[in-house]
């Protein structure tokens, strides 16, 4: 469930950012209005619960020229006081997604009742998971909805983003295939 604009095309384009972190209450309107100074935006989503309808801290930015990814990519971002994470969205089968070698993937959008071992499971029938972690609130320790695999090799995650990015967990699509590979500015 989502709050969008545009067309599905359920993909990457090259003009397309994940946008991770984003305070609960962030609306579509205030999300929209940040990233617009950059260009035109073609296509948003703010990715919500299908059962709750609440915010799932995440979201989409499709902008209509996407030579404005490498803007935006070298800047921090803060949008309603908290400061979000923007990852290039790489399109499936795109020879982009060949350039690079990660074994880490950024993993949204997973139910807060999984467990940490449920997570590690959920994810070995797809290669050895050396590393996993969900992220957590620091007040409550409850689930933020994201968290990272490390796979022993880089293999492992080449084969999941050649299935494409949305895998289903327990009924709900996670987005699953995204490599974790700092592009961004050095801080």
């Amino acid at each position: 469930m989502s709050s969008r604009k545009g067309s599905d095309n359920d993909g990457a384009s090259p003009g397309k950012i994940f946008i991770g972190g984003l305070a609960k209450d962030t609306t579509l309107e205030t999300f929209t209005k940040y990233f617009e100074k950059y260009g035109e935006i073609t296509d948003f989503v703010i990715m919500k619960d299908r059962h709750t309808g609440r915010p799932r801290g995440f979201g989409f930015i499709t902008f209509a020229d996407p030579s404005v990814v490498d803007t935006v990519m070298q800047e921090d971002h803060v949008i309603n006081g908290k400061q979000v994470e923007i990852k290039r969205t790489i399109p499936k089968g795109s020879s982009q997604s060949n350039d690079f070698k990660t074994k880490k993937i950024f993993v949204g959008g997973i139910p807060t009742s999984v467990t940490e071992d449920e997570f590690k499971n959920f994810f070995s029938k797809y290669g050895k998971v050396v590393e996993h972690e969900i992220i957590r609130d620091h007040a409550t320790k409850r689930s933020r909805g994201f968290g990272f695999i490390v796979f022993d090799n880089e293999k492992v995650v080449e084969n999941l983003l050649g299935n494409g990015n949305m895998i289903d967990m327990e009924g709900s699509q996670i987005l699953s295939c995204t490599p974790f590979i700092v592009s961004r500015k050095a801080r």
